[in-house]
């Protein structure tokens, strides 16, 4: 559902997609962020769309406490 990595770069995601370009200089990377609209739709039509979700953001959560310590 959401991409693997959140590093400089593109990472696709099977609904959301990353893509962050370097840092030029004194000015921070901004990063743009995509959203496949029928996938999310097909993701939420999916019996096991609310375990799947739970599991990413999960995810996410351990990501940014660990990168956060």
């Amino acid at each position: 559902m959401f991409p693997e990595r959140f590093q400089v770069g593109e990472h696709p995601g099977k609904v959301f997609a990353l893509r962050s370009d370097a840092p030029r200089g004194m000015m921070r990377a901004h990063p743009s962020i995509e959203t496949d609209v029928s996938q999310w739709d097909d993701c939420r039509q999916c019996p096991e769309f609310d375990s799947c979700y739970r599991l990413c953001m999960a995810q996410i959560a351990l990501e940014t406490a660990v990168s956060t310590n």
